[in-house]
Formats: structure tokens, C-alpha cells, sequence
């Protein structure tokens, strides 16, 4: 049995947000294909909340390897981190020249411990990052990156492109990345390859669509979501309410903390299981504004056969053939009269949500054949 040894900042239980579902799924598709499958939890303040007793069962007991800092360590760490903000102020541009900034070189030992314990015939990094504990790897070990997104917002172009050199596979979430890595490896002596492997997103059981109070937005509590849900509140809701004022918003996962309360807002702030609080308002108000990459939420909507009006961006990366049961709306106007629709019509619900269903089968099809001819097995 193969070994991968997975290191990650972002735990995968609870299984809150889209990056820890992508981890989870991922793991879980390892172990599924026969791997030996070890997680290395970097220090981060994603730990906080962390069920490691979860962790333990999903790779076993043995197989869970937690990294900690000493003190002097977290205050260097946290001294850096201040250095950084204030600076980041002064500067004109954002953008870093240093790909490892988040990395803390006080780890290194302890990193290169586990790899040595583990002995791993794979060694998965999530996120560029932490590209450098590549470096940390003898030969004949397989270096696989797991990039999330592209961070040509947050890096200066060959600053990203060193951390993309540093593995001998990059896994992009969508075709638009794999472009863009591609573009920044081709002018280097290097012989890392791109591939696409996507969020797979897993069966799921079928909501019931039979009775709908409105529409449901889904997300955790960062910037992307909060200006997206705000924007959603401002731009399209007082249109639906003008023509359907008992029409509610329901709001799952902490970005509902970013809103005030309204009288036609429900907050369910983080729930254990999704599939219950989208039952009472199953129609997926993807309505995006910013941010970059495959947009899990819409995947997992579909996956469990809601019916989704999206933004453009919102169903960016998804391919034409996989689009069944998104709704693109390209204006408010028209956002709110999909919402208003599939409000009204439980045959029009169940209809695309039905066909959104059958495209999620499809889909995980094919990231699930990536995944494989990715990790050698066809």
C-alpha cells in the first residue's frame, strides 16, 4: 500500500467552508483508491476550531500528525505577522515578492521528522504557501501541490512561480488556473506538470422540493462572501420583496454575521448538516461578486439536486456540459425574477434541480478519472 503524507494549515473537520470540504473529499478519495493515507496539521488559527477526534477516525489514529510551535517560536511567528500588516500598509502594492511568507521556518524540524517517520511515496502540500517543505523531501518521493486557486492577486508573478517549480505535479481547480500555471512555468528549465482535478464533490441524498420559503445564500466568513451577500441584499432582494413580500432569505454558515438583521433574513449561522437548513428554502442564491476559483457551494447544490440562480463569476469554471441546473442571471433584475420563478413553480424547482443532480454525477466522474491518472493508477 502506497504511502501520502497530506500537510495542511486548513483542518478538514469540521468540514465548515469550501477549502476544508475540497481537503476532506480529497482524502477521503485517497483512501477510497487504497492509499495510506497520513495528515499533517500545520499551526494555524484554523486549528481553533479543529475536532481532531474527527481527524482520527477519518485517517486513523496513527496516521494524524499534529504540528505545534513552541513559545518563543509563536511570538516570533506572530512578531513577523504584525512586521508584515504594517508594512503591507506603507507599500503601494500588496503583492509579495516571498511565496513563503506564511511559512514558519521554526517548523522545519518537525516537518522534516514526520517525512522521515512516514517514509511517504506521495507528499501533498495544500496550498502554495507552504511549497517549501518540498525542499525538506529526498528523491523519489512524488511532490504533488494542491493549489486551491491562483494568488496572482496576493504574489508577484515568479514569487508564485518558485513555489509552482517546487513540485513535480500542480494540481489546478479549474482550467483558467491550469493556463495561467502554465503560463508562469513555461520560460523555466522545469519539469513540473499542470493537471485539473476539481472539487469532487461525493454523492448526496436528493433534497426535497416539494415546499420552498425562498432562497438560501451559503457561505463562510470572509471577504468575498461578505461583499457578495451584502450586494445580494442590496441589488436584488428589494426586487423580489417588491413582488413576493413574504419571500425569505435564509443565510447558512458564519458569513450571516456580517449582515444586520433583517425582517425577511433567517440566519442558521454553521450547521452540521446543510442538506437540512437548504430544505426549508431549496433554490441556491449564488450570487457572487468577487472572488476567484470553482465555487463549492454551487457544486454541492447541485449535487444534492437545488436548483441555483448564479452571477457569471458565480459559475465561473464550470464547463457548459456540467452547467445543468444553474440558472446564469445577468442583471438583478433578472437574478430576481429566476428567484421569484422558481419560488412560485415547484415543477420548475424540481426540473432543474433534477438536472443539476445528474450533472454533478457527471462531473465527479471526470475529476475522479484525474485523480486516478493523476496519482499513477491508470
Amino acid at each position: 500500500m502506497k504511502k501520502v503524507l497530506i500537510f495542511s494549515k486548513i483542518p478538514i473537520a469540521p468540514a465548515f467552508g469550501g477549502n476544508r470540504q475540497r481537503i476532506l473529499t480529497f482524502v477521503n478519495e485517497l483512501v477510497n483508491l487504497s492509499f495510506d493515507v497520513h495528515f499533517a496539521l500545520i499551526p494555524s488559527r484554523q486549528m481553533r476550531d479543529a475536532d481532531l477526534d474527527a481527524h482520527r477516525e477519518i485517517v486513523g489514529k496513527s496516521n494524524l500528525w499534529i504540528i505545534a510551535r513552541g513559545a518563543i517560536g509563536n511570538m516570533r511567528f506572530n512578531l513577523k505577522a504584525l512586521t508584515r500588516r504594517a508594512l503591507s500598509r506603507l507599500k503601494k502594492s500588496s503583492k509579495s515578492n516571498n511565496v513563503d511568507y506564511l511559512f514558519d521556518r521554526s517548523i522545519t524540524g518537525e516537518c522534516r521528522r514526520i517525512i522521515n517517520i512516514v517514509k511517504p511515496d506521495v507528499i501533498i502540500v495544500e496550498y502554495v504557501h507552504f511549497s517549501s517543505i518540498f525542499e525538506l523531501v529526498g528523491p523519489g518521493t512524488i511532490k504533488v501541490l494542491d493549489t486551491h486557486d491562483s494568488f496572482a492577486n496576493e504574489f508577484e508573478v515568479n514569487a508564485e512561480a518558485i513555489g509552482l517549480r517546487r513540485a513535480d505535479l500542480v494540481i489546478a481547480i479549474q482550467d483558467k488556473e491550469k493556463e495561467l500555471f502554465n503560463s508562469m512555468l513555461k520560460d523555466s528549465n522545469t519539469s513540473t506538470k499542470v493537471s485539473v482535478i476539481s472539487h469532487i464533490i461525493g454523492q448526496k441524498r436528493p433534497i426535497d422540493l416539494s415546499s420552498c420559503t425562498g432562497a438560501t445564500f451559503l457561505g463562510s466568513n470572509f471577504e468575498a462572501n461578505n461583499d457578495s451577500l451584502a450586494a445580494l441584499i442590496s441589488n436584488v432582494m428589494p426586487l423580489v420583496l417588491q413582488q413576493r413580500p413574504n419571500f425569505i432569505l435564509n443565510i447558512i454558515g458564519a458569513v450571516g454575521d456580517s449582515v444586520p438583521d433583517y425582517p425577511f433574513v433567517i440566519k442558521h449561522g454553521r450547521v452540521d448538516m446543510i442538506s437540512s437548513a437548504l430544505k426549508q428554502a431549496p433554490v441556491l442564491a449564488n450570487y457572487i461578486t468577487k472572488g476567484t476559483g470553482i465555487k463549492i457551494k454551487l457544486l454541492d447544490a447541485m449535487a444534492m439536486g437545488v436548483p441555483c440562480v448564479s452571477t457569471r463569476l458565480g459559475a465561473e469554471g464550470v464547463k457548459s456540459e456540467f452547467a445543468g441546473g444553474v440558472i446564469v442571471a445577468d442583471s438583478n433584475q433578472q437574478f430576481a425574477d429566476e428567484l421569484i420563478s422558481l419560488f412560485d413553480h415547484q415543477d420548475r424547482r424540481e426540473q432543474i434541480g433534477k438536472a443539476g443532480y445528474d450533472a454533478a454525477a457527471q462531473w465527479d466522474a471526470v475529476q475522479r478519472r484525474s485523480l486516478k491518472r493523476a496519482m499513477g493508477i491508470i
